[in-house]
C-alpha cells in the first residue's frame, strides 16, 4: 500500500504543506491508555479456496452474487464458522448440498455445519448476497459536481475491507486460492487477480462476463476487482506479461507512468533471487482512489493521479509509486505478515526496495537522497507526533499503525542491516527468507531467522534496538588533535535519555578523516557505551572530520564543526549527501565566507539535491550577497533544483529584488510546472505588492496535480490579504477541482488562526465539509481546524470521527481534538495564570499603599 512520503510529496507538490499533517507539534503516546494489546485472531479452519461470482450494478452502486468458500476443519467437532460480512444482506446459505442456517450480527456471520466436521475434513459452504457497500467497493461516476468522471468501480481490502464487498474471513493470517468472475456491462472490462481463464457475452443482457483464477495462496485482502471502460496497454517482463489499464485516450500518460515495470520486474527478480511468481503483472489506473496505490497479487490498483503529461515527467516520475507496488508482490503477497503488528515486513520491505530500484536506475546519489527523505519523515513523525516500537499490537484500527515508524523506519532498518552484515549477505539472507517462507505468512523472528542462520551471526541486538523498541541514537561527537604525539581524538557520546523502552545503541559506523585536498582516511568502529574515546594516529590533524559520512544510521547529530572543516566537505566530499549537509550547517554558520562557498556550490555543483541545499542554506543566511546567488540560480539546468532556488527566494519577505524575480518567473513561466507553482508559493511569502494580483491571476493556470493553482492558494495564505478569504470560500464549493479545493481549506485555516483579524466566519464555512463526498476533502478537514483551533469545531470533529469509516480520518479527527482541548486548557491556564498575577499586583498595590501610610504616620509621629 502507498506510504505517507508519497502522500506528502503529492501535498508539497500540491502546495498545501499541511494536507495531511498533523498540527500537534508536541510528541503524544501513540495509543491512550485504555487501549489493549491486539494479538492474532484465532483460526478454526483453514480458507482453501474462494470462488466469487458476482455482478455489479452501477446504476445502484450494488453487488450480488455468491460467495463459495472451500475449507478444512483444523480440529475436531467444529459445528460453526464465523465470517466477516460487513454491511450486506445474506439470503441463502448451503454447505455442501445442503442448505445451512445462518445469523448475522453486527458485521459477523455465523453459519452452522449440517453436521460437525472432523480435522482435516472439508466442506464447500456457498453464501448469495447483495450489498451497497460504503467501503470496500467503491463506485465512482459522474454527478452535479464532476459530470466528466468515468464510471468505474474498484476494491481497496487493506487492512480489513473486503468484508464490506464478500463474506469472507478478514484478516491476513489466511492464505487462499481464489477466483472472480465478474459480469458488467457490456462496453466494460473487468480486471482481478491471476490468469484470464475466460470471457463470455450476454447479447440480451448487455453484459460481458470475465472469469479470473488465482492459484498462488493469498490473504484475502488482496482480493481485488476494478472495472470500467479501460484501455489496454500490453508489454513484457522476459516471459511475464505485463499490462497496463486506463482511461482511453491516457494510453502515453499511462507508458510515461509505467514504463520501466518489465526493468523492475527483472530487477527485482534478480536481487531477491525469487522469479516474479505470478501469472501476470497488470497495474489498473483509477479515479478516486483513496490511496496512491495497492499491491493487489499479480494486479496493482494505481492512482489515476500518477498518470501525468510532457511537461510534468521533467521533474516528476511515478517510479517511487510503482516500484513501491512491484515489491509488494514478493513482500507481502508472496509472503505476509502473519497479523498487523509485523506489517513492517510488507511495507518497510517494499519502502526499502523502491529506494534499492532507485539506486539501481539512477545511481547512489540519488539512493541516499531517497533514505535521506525517509529519515526526515520518520524524524518528524517522532519528534511531533508519537514514538513507539516498528513491532506493535496496540492500536484501536490497524491502519493507524501505516505510518512512517512502519514504512519509513522500517526501510532505514533494512539499510542499517544491509551495511551491518555486508551486501552479499544482507542480499543471501533476503533470498533465504524469501524462499522459506514462500507462500506463507511470517512475523519478525522469521526473518531474523534466516539472517542468523545466512551470516551465522547473533543479531539479537540489532532487533530489539531498532524493531522492538523506542527511539534512535542521539549522538554528539567532538574531536581534537595531539601534535606532539600526533593522535586525532573523536569523542562520542549517545544522549538520548535511557528508559525500558530506549536504551544505550550499539552499531558499527564509519569515522572518516578528510585532508584539505579532500582524501579520505576512513575507520570502521564500533558504538555501543555512553561515551567513547577513539584515538587515530596521524602526521597532520585532518581538515574536516566526518562521522557517518554516509548517513547510515538513523540518528540525530550534534558535531560542531569550522566553517572551514565545512567547507573542504562541501567541495570535496565524495557524497553528495554529505555535501548537502555541509551546506546546511554552512546555513547556520552565516559568515560571507560561508555565503560564498555556498553560492559556488548552488552554481557548480554536480547533484540537483546539493545545489537544491545549498539554495535553502542562503536563504536562512538573507543577505544581500545570499539573494544574488540565488538570482543567478534560477539560470540552473535542473528543475528540482530550480524549484529550491525559487522556494529560497520566498524567505526574503520585504525584498523588493526577490519579489520581482518570482513575479517574472510566475509571469513568463518554467519549463517545469512545480518550479512555477513554486514561484507562487514563493511570491506570497514575500507579502509583495504585486502578489495579489500576480496570484489570482495563477488561480486561472491548469496544471499536473493542479499543482500551480493549489500553490498559489498556499501563497495567497501567506499573504494574509484579506481579500483572499473570499476567494478560498469560493473555491471549497463541491465541483471545483478536488486538490485545488484542498488547498483553499489550507488557506481558510490561516485566516481562522490568525490572532490579529480573525475570521470566525471561516469555521462555519468550513464545518458543513465533514460531510463533504470527497475523501481528500474530508481527511483535510480535521487538519484545518486543529490549525484554527476553535472549541466550537470539537462537534463536528466527533461526528466525523464517529460516523467515518476510514481510519485515517477517524485518527485525524480525534488527534484534532485532542490538540484543541490541550490548546483550550493551555489558554484557560494562562488565563487563570493572568488572573493570579493580576491579583497579586492588585494586592501589592494595596500593600505599597499601606506601607506609605505607615511611613507617613511615622514621620508625623517622628515630627
Amino acid at each position: 500500500m502507498l506510504r505517507p512520503r508519497f502522500i506528502d510529496q503529492m501535498a508539497l507538490e500540491l502546495g498545501d504543506h499541511d494536507a495531511f499533517a498533523s498540527f500537534a507539534r508536541g510528541r503524544r503516546a501513540f495509543q491512550p491508555e485504555h487501549v489493549e494489546p491486539k494479538w492474532p485472531r484465532d483460526r478454526v479452519a483453514d480458507i482453501k479456496h474462494v470462488r466469487l461470482e458476482v455482478a455489479l450494478d452501477f446504476e445502484r452502486k450494488e453487488i450480488a452474487g455468491t460467495a463459495s468458500h472451500r475449507l478444512a476443519a483444523i480440529t475436531d467437532g467444529i459445528t460453526t464458522l464465523e465470517f466477516d460480512a460487513a454491511e450486506m444482506t445474506v439470503t441463502r446459505m448451503r454447505a455442501g448440498s445442503k442448505p445451512a442456517s445462518f445469523d448475522l450480527d453486527d458485521g459477523k456471520l455465523f453459519v452452522t455445519l449440517p453436521a460437525p466436521l472432523k480435522a482435516g475434513e472439508e466442506v464447500e459452504v456457498a453464501i448469495d448476497y447483495h450489498a451497497r457497500p460504503r467501503r470496500g467497493l467503491y463506485f465512482v461516476g459522474p454527478d452535479e459536481g464532476y459530470p466528466n468522471k468515468p464510471v468505474q468501480a474498484w476494491t481497496q481490502g487493506e487492512d480489513e475491507d473486503s468484508r464490506f464487498w464478500f463474506p469472507c474471513y478478514d484478516y491476513p493470517n489466511d492464505r487462499t486460492t481464489s477466483e472472480v468472475i465478474a459480469t458488467v456491462p457490456e462496453n466494460f472490462t473487468a480486471i482481478s487477480n491471476g490468469a484470464l481463464i475466460a470471457t463470455r457475452a450476454d447479447v440480451a443482457k448487455r453484459t460481458r462476463t470475465f472469469h479470473w483464477r488465482h492459484d498462488v495462496p493469498h490473504s484475502v485482502y488482496l482480493m481485488t476487482l476494478a472495472a470500467g471502460e479501460f484501455a489496454v496497454i500490453e508489454d513484457k517482463a522476459g516471459e511475464v506479461p505485463v499490462q497496463y489499464y486506463c482511461q482511453p485516450g491516457r494510453e502515453d500518460d499511462a507508458r510515461r507512468a509505467f514504463g520501466n515495470t518489465p526493468r523492475m520486474i527483472e530487477f527485482f527478480a534478480r536481487r531477491i533471487g525469487v522469479p516474479y511468481p505470478y501469472a501476470k503483472y497488470a497495474q489498473v489506473a483509477v479515479n478516486d482512489f483513496i490511496f496512491g496505490g495497492m499491491e493487489n497479487t499479480s494486479a496493482t490498483t494505481q492512482t489515476a493521479d500518477t498518470m501525468h503529461d510532457e511537461r510534468a515527467h521533467l521533474d516528476f516520475k511515478s517510479d517511487p509509486l510503482v516500484a513501491h507496488e512491484l515489491a509488494h508482490q514478493w513482500w507481502g503477497d508472496l509472503l505476509t505478515c502473519r497479523d498487523w503488528a509485523h506489517a513492517w515486513l510488507n511495507e518497510g520491505f517494499a519502502t526499502y526496495f523502491e529506494a534499492l530500484w532507485c539506486e539501481e536506475n539512477l545511481g547512489a546519489d540519488e539512493f541516499a537522497w531517497n533514505l535521506r527523505q525517509d529519515r526526515d519523515g520518520y524524524f518528524d513523525e517522532d519528534a511531533h507526533r508519537y514514538r513507539r516500537p516498528v513491532v506493535c499490537n496496540r492500536y484501536r484500527a490497524p491502519i493507524e499503525l501505516f505510518d512512517r515508524h512502519l514504512y519509513e523506519k522500517g526501510s532505514l532498518i533494512l539499510h542499517m542491516l544491509r551495511r551491518e552484515v555486508g551486501d552479499g549477505l544482507f542480499f543471501k539472507s533476503l533470498n533465504l527468507y524469501c524462499t522459506g517462507h514462500r507462500g506463507q505468512n511470517v512475523i519478525t523472528q522469521d526473518l531474523q531467522r534466516a539472517f542468523d542462520e545466512a551470516t551465522g551471526r547473533n543479531l539479537d541486538f540489532f532487533f530489539d534496538q531498532w524493531v522492538y523498541k523506542e527511539g534512535h541514537p542521539e549522538i554528539e561527537v567532538s574531536s581534537s588533535f595531539d601534535d606532539k604525539r600526533k593522535l586525532a581524538s573523536i569523542t562520542v557520546k549517545q544522549t538520548q535519555q535511557t528508559s525500558d523502552t530506549i536504551g544505550l545503541f550499539r552499531f558499527a559506523v564509519t569515522i572518516a578523516l578528510m585532508d584539505a585536498e579532500g582524501s579520505d582516511e576512513r575507520h570502521r568502529v564500533e558504538i555501543k557505551e555512553k561515551e567513547q574515546v577513539f584515538n587515530f594516529p596521524r602526521e597532520k590533524a585532518p581538515k574536516a572530520v566526518r562521522f557517518d559520512p554516509e548517513h547510515d544510521i538513523v540518528k540525530s547529530l550534534k558535531h560542531k564543526r569550522s566553517r572551514e572543516a565545512l567547507t573542504v566537505e562541501l567541495k570535496c566530499a565524495p557524497e553528495a549527501i554529505a555535501r548537502g549537509e555541509a551546506a546546511r550547517e554552512l546555513g547556520r554558520e552565516g559568515s560571507p565566507q560561508a555565503t560564498e562557498a555556498l553560492k559556488e556550490a548552488l552554481l557548480g555543483d554536480k547533484f540537483w539535491g546539493v545545489q537544491g541545499d545549498a539554495a535553502r542554506a542562503l536563504a536562512t543566511i538573507r543577505t544581500a550577497a545570499a539573494l544574488d546567488a540565488l538570482l543567478e540560480g534560477l539560470k540552473l539546468a535542473h528543475p528540482k533544483a530550480r524549484r529550491a532556488v525559487v522556494r529560497a527566494l520566498g524567505e526574503f519577505r520585504g525584498d523588493a529584488r526577490a519579489a520581482a524575480a518570482l513575479a517574472k518567473v510566475l509571469a513568463d513561466g518554467d519549463a517545469s510546472y512545480f518550479v512555477e507553482a513554486e514561484a507562487a508559493l514563493a511570491l506570497g511569502k514575500t507579502r509583495d505588492t504585486r502578489a495579489f494580483d500576480a496570484l489570482k491571476e495563477a488561480l486561472k493556470r491548469d496544471s499536473y496535480l493542479d499543482s500551480i493553482r493549489a500553490h498559489s492558494f498556499a501563497g495567497l495564505g501567506e499573504l494574509r490579504d484579506e481579500r483572499a478569504v473570499e476567494i478560498a470560500k469560493d473555491f471549497i464549493a463541491y465541483g471545483r477541482p478536488a486538490r485545488a479545493r484542498v488547498a483553499a481549506i489550507g488557506t481558510l485555516a490561516k485566516f481562522g488562526a490568525l490572532k490579529e483579524n480573525r475570521r470566525p466566519e471561516i469555521l462555519d464555512w468550513l464545518t458543513p465539509l465533514v460531510d463533504d463526498r470527497e475523501f481528500m476533502v474530508r481527511m483535510r478537514v480535521p487538519g484545518a481546524f486543529e490549525e484554527i483551533g476553535d472549541a466550537r469545531a470539537i462537534e463536528a470533529l466527533r461526528r466525523l470521527a464517529d460516523r467515518e469509516l476510514d481510519g485515517r480520518i477517524q485518527r485525524r479527527a480525534n488527534d484534532a481534538i485532542a490538540a484543541i482541548g490541550e490548546g483550550r486548557t493551555r489558554i484557560e491556564e494562562g488565563q487563570r495564570l493572568r488572573e493570579d498575577i493580576e491579583k497579586l499586583r492588585e494586592d501589592n498595590k494595596k500593600l505599597q499603599e499601606r506601607l506609605e501610610k505607615l511611613e507617613a504616620m511615622g514621620r508625623e509621629k517622628d515630627a
